[in-house]
């Protein structure tokens, strides 16, 4: 075999580098594809991982087979050339696929499995044919073997490494998914050039620039039909993909997060809440009347500190939202007021909390409907919150469950666990629905050695100087029997099964 059919070593090693790196990249952008319909969940990473080592490990297989029947560089540039074509389809068609698997009943425990399959099992397992592929056109006899194979799997994982930190910190926050699948796929097609022959090369550029004008054509611009209203701003964060929506009808403008409405507010200013559980939070006053001094954990669209700064003029309320772009996208389409009272800190909750002060009320809104921070609902968590409260301090937690059946198995840890640590545990119903219908509770703790009945909390809410006949009616939503934890986990930070847990919401009906 000559060394024209061969290529050069530096070709194959460049060739080898770039797919190792694509590889990854298509790995973690692969997770910003699933994650508005699935989640972010280990059960996406877990389908992504595993798919893209199966689609891998066939790949080998079939790179050997073929790179002894006949090896050649232009074979190996096709393979190359061919893997970057089949990148092309994911971004044009993977909102349709994401929605048809959605909708097939799998759920978000086994969904992510059959639409990673779909999306990337393809492109994966002919990028997994380039390294056994390339050693047998590098090893130019069984002597050298071993020196050639460890060069070139060095080089595949230093492409990867290089993928994958390049990706998360580089390309992630920088671009859109849609345009990363783009330059995924034209740097494939530009790396097999090198082994093409002239006419090949000629159709391989005319077709890369037409991958080019693509993201351009209307229909990839089309934003997915399951917003009612019409998209302002849309990006993909470090952390999740981000749509602000208006609906001129209702006269609401709402924040998704993953395609979840996550915070919502009226276009004419109003502090009305739209989503009535966020109103649910001015019961920290009920019971803390002083309250002077408050956290919240998850920013979203401000909504709850807004209408605090609004109503209570005597408070200072600090907000840690772990995303900046989320902050920086509720400064500018939510009316977040330039307020000296308003601290934001754009951070962890739990880091925060380490170095932050003591509070009077902490509220934690940092849940979703198919994703908890594990790490924000374990029993080391509630003991960092109580230590950062003062006297009478009161913590609020808004939960997505139901009070009974599958569906309430989260809400039952997190009431065991925080009950080892507080006292006294409230739980607001905040829709008059059916105890198995999945809606928002809030969990409210207190460290007072007293226990309020429903009545008590009635004549507290009714005396207090803001809004007494709404709060009393909330009170009325007191769920006062008892939460049987006995076959409840206890969550720490050793084990802490929140996936395992919140999965049944994810397939039950949401109110």
């Amino acid at each position: 075999m000559g060394l024209r059919d061969q290529g050069s070593l530096w070709s194959i090693r460049l060739d080898v580098f770039v797919s190792g790196a694509v590889v990854m990249a298509l790995e973690m952008v692969g997770s910003r594809l699933l994650a508005p319909f699935f989640g972010d969940s280990v059960f996406v990473w877990g389908s992504l991982i595993g798919v893209v080592m199966t689609s891998l490990a066939l790949g080998y297989y079939l790179g050997g087979r073929f790179a002894d029947k006949e090896p050649s560089f232009r074979t190996f540039s096709l393979i190359i050339l061919t893997a970057g074509a089949f990148i092309v389809p994911i971004s044009m068609f993977s909102n349709t696929v994401l929605e048809t698997v959605l909708y097939s009943g799998l759920g978000e425990r086994f969904g992510p499995v059959l639409a990673s399959l779909i999306l990337l099992a393809a492109p994966t397992t002919l990028l997994g044919m380039v390294s056994p592929y390339a050693l047998r056109l590098a090893a130019s006899s069984l002597k050298n073997i071993g020196g050639v194979s460890g060069s070139l799997y060095s080089v595949s994982t230093g492409g990867s490494i290089f993928g994958t930190f390049f990706t998360v910190f580089v390309l992630i926050p920088s671009f859109g998914v849609k345009s990363i699948l783009f330059a995924l796929s034209l740097v494939l097609m530009a790396a097999a050039l090198l082994g093409l022959a002239w006419n090949q090369r000629l159709s391989t550029v005319l077709f890369m620039v037409v991958v080019l004008l693509l993201p351009s054509t209307p229909f990839l611009r089309g934003s997915l039909s399951i917003f009612a209203g019409t998209v302002v701003y849309r990006k993909d964060t470090a952390y999740s993909s981000l749509t602000v929506v208006d609906n001129r009808n209702r006269g609401i403008r709402t924040l998704y997060l993953n395609n979840l409405p996550h915070s919502a507010y009226y276009l004419n200013g109003s502090d009305r809440a739209v989503y009535m559980y966020t109103d649910y939070f001015n019961l920290g006053f009920v019971l803390n009347p002083e309250i002077e001094s408050v956290l919240f954990v998850g920013g979203g669209g401000f909504s709850g500190p807004k209408q605090f700064l609004e109503q209570y003029p005597n408070i200072t309320v600090d907000v840690v939202e772990i995303d900046p772009e989320v902050v920086n996208t509720a400064r500018k389409y939510f009316g977040v007021p330039d307020d000296p009272r308003l601290g934001v800190y754009v951070g962890d909750g739990r880091a925060f909390l380490v170095r932050a002060g003591r509070y009077d009320l902490i509220v934690l809104d940092a849940y979703s409907k198919t994703y908890v921070p594990f790490h924000l609902m374990t029993r080391e968590f509630f003991e960092v919150l109580a230590d950062h409260l003062n006297p009478n301090g009161v913590v609020i937690s808004n939960l997505i469950s139901s009070l009974i059946g599958d569906t309430s198995n989260l809400l039952v840890a997190e009431y065991k666990t925080i009950g080892e640590v507080f006292p006294q545990i409230y739980l607001f119903t905040t829709r008059d629905v059916s105890l198995s219908w999945v809606q928002n509770i809030i969990l409210i703790a207190t460290e007072t050695e007293t226990r309020f009945e429903k009545e008590d909390l009635q004549t507290m809410a009714e005396e207090a100087p803001l809004r007494g006949e709404t709060l009393a009616a909330y009170t009325r939503n007191l769920v006062d029997w008892e939460i049987d934890t006995a076959d409840s986990p206890l969550l720490t930070d050793d084990y802490a099964p929140t996936v395992a847990l919140l999965n049944p919401v994810t397939m039950s009906p949401y109110k």
